[in-house]
């Protein structure tokens, strides 16, 4: 069924079965090139969030509730995964090839299931207007409205950003250092500050009372395990998933921000859902976002201070119960270690080998050696032993060697081990271990002692740092997931051309990989 819109006319938008996924799109005839795009705008009517700005440039919002689609002529949004900022989207058109004046039979067309509502356009509406709001759909009560606006600035795509508190980046901006604002002191500019999550409404009720809305429970209201009675099971049940929805929303980019966390506060607020509940049905999302926090942090091999005490604020705030985060926790803790060993940090231990007058055991751990000839490879199993002079490596079932350590031209940190590279044949190979970056950060800061380079990080951990800019868009381009078998879990930052080989840390020379897939790539192109 088509429903024609009026210029300026209002209408509930009608959403079968709850649906809330919908296409915007337009055709527009007479003009030359033209540009659509969806503006997210708050409740002041302000684009305050510049990533909901959807246009041929920036494709798609963080949580890919709007997505413009490869035509170029339509938008799908999908208003259930919208966060609760984004209050009104605005579908408008620039053109810098003529005015509005010259449009010819054009149409704007909003489709959500079986239902079609048309805007029809032409150039008597318009005259030397360079810009046109087209549709807009905002919130109201609890549904949404949409309205045909046809409404057109002289200025073009710079009038239409200015009107909604955005500006057109110029190129070759500069900043007048005398006539700029002086910046905001911490006291002037305080720090928001993150609150836990707090239930909503609930009556105060007794035990044969719904703990929700205080109805009292009979035969036919029966109140359910946890005192709910059936209307308010329903409700509190499609909370849930609306919650569960806005969350991933919040968490699409793999970074939880404040605005989005005081999101969902308003989600529970306005559906009266338990907190702890809330939390609970999301919990494997939470540790999803967790992990992805941690993966972005750990990325170049440093975890600071800050991003430790951010990673246990989210793990706080998200009701994370201790046993899940042993892994992740082992891992900061890894991290926070190997940056001291390879600040020369390093630790005595007994060993079970004789040692020479003077010298000190920094580390023993089982290893395996990858031995490879012409005609086969195979591996050497037995212990390393790591000096304050050399690396003994002692086999289970033949002779062992030393390494000296100034003959190490380069240490290379793998998933599955540490590769030396060194001046002479013997020893130098693939050392398998269970924590290759220990192994790796303690022999990096005996060859820098050694060759009296402390201050010079040399292994690949240590000297292939990832601008968190980087990481985002690596992040956001291969979806969080491994780009080969599209796993989710222990996801790692991966060289396509490996550093050591030259490669660049680049956007585009970066992918995920899980560590499984990792370790089956090791330093191959």
């Amino acid at each position: 069924m088509t429903t024609e819109l009026q210029r300026g006319q209002r209408l509930p938008l009608p959403l079968a079965d709850g649906d809330q996924r919908l296409t915007l799109g337009a055709r527009l005839l007479g003009l030359g090139e033209t540009d659509l795009s969806v503006f997210g705008l708050d409740p002041a009517r302000q684009l305050s969030d510049d990533r909901y700005f959807i246009f041929f440039n920036q494709p798609q919002s963080p949580e890919g509730a709007i997505v413009r689609n490869d035509s170029g002529h339509e938008f799908s949004v999908d208003l259930a995964r919208l966060p609760l900022s984004i209050e009104r989207l605005l579908l408008a058109v620039t053109t810098d090839s003529g005015t509005f004046a010259q449009l010819q039979g054009s149409e704007v067309w909003l489709r959500s299931g079986a239902t079609h509502l048309s805007f029809q356009l032409d150039g008597q509406m318009f005259g030397a207007e360079q810009a046109v709001m087209l549709l807009e759909i905002y919130r109201h009560s609890e549904g949404w409205r949409v309205m045909a606006v046809g409404q057109g600035f002289s200025g073009g795509l710079q009038a239409l950003l200015e009107s909604l508190g955005g500006e057109v980046a110029q190129e070759g901006e500069g900043v007048d250092d005398q006539t700029s604002p002086p910046a905001l002191t911490p006291e002037a500019a305080p720090q928001p500050q993150w609150q836990p999550l707090q239930s909503g409404e609930q009556a105060n009720a007794s035990a044969q009372h719904c703990r929700r809305c205080g109805a009292r429970g009979n035969l036919i209201n029966r109140l359910s395990a946890q005192g709910l009675c059936r209307k308010c099971t329903q409700e509190v049940n499609h909370g849930l998933q609306h919650f569960r929805t806005r969350f991933l929303a919040a968490s699409a980019d793999g970074i939880m921000e404040l605005r989005e966390w005081q999101d969902l506060q308003g989600a529970l607020s306005r559906d009266r859902l338990d907190a702890a509940e809330a939390l609970a049905y999301v919990r494997s999302d939470a540790l999803n976002l967790l992990e992805r926090t941690l993966t972005l942090a750990r990325a170049d091999g440093i975890i600071t201070d800050q991003e430790e005490a951010d990673f246990e604020r989210l793990a706080g705030l998200l009701e994370v119960p201790a046993h899940l985060l042993l892994g992740m926790r082992q891992d900061i803790a890894d991290l926070k270690l190997a940056a001291r060993l390879r600040e020369g940090h390093l630790p005595t231990v007994q060993t079970t080998i004789i040692l020479d007058a003077g010298e000190v055991a920094h580390l023993e751990c089982r290893a395996s050696f990858r031995h490879v000839t012409a005609s086969r490879s195979r591996d050497i199993l037995g212990r390393l032993v790591v000096t304050s002079q050399k690396v003994h490596f002692i086999s289970d079932t033949e002779g062992g060697w030393n390494v000296q350590y100034g003959k190490v031209l380069r240490i290379q940190e793998l998933a599955s081990g540490v590769n030396l590279e060194l001046g002479v044949k013997k020893g130098s190979g693939l050392y398998s271990t269970a924590q290759p970056l220990i192994l790796a950060a303690t022999l990096d800061a005996l060859v820098r002692i050694h060759k009296r380079l402390l201050l010079i990080p040399q292994t690949e951990r240590a000297s292939r740092s990832i601008p968190q800019k980087v990481k985002l868009e690596v992040w956001q381009r291969d979806a969080g997931r491994c780009v080969e078998c599209g796993d989710n879990n222990y996801l790692e930052f991966d060289h396509v051309i490996p550093h050591s080989l030259g490669g660049a840390t680049s956007v585009s020379n970066l992918q995920l990989l899980c560590r499984r897939c990792n370790l089956a790539k090791s330093n191959r192109i």
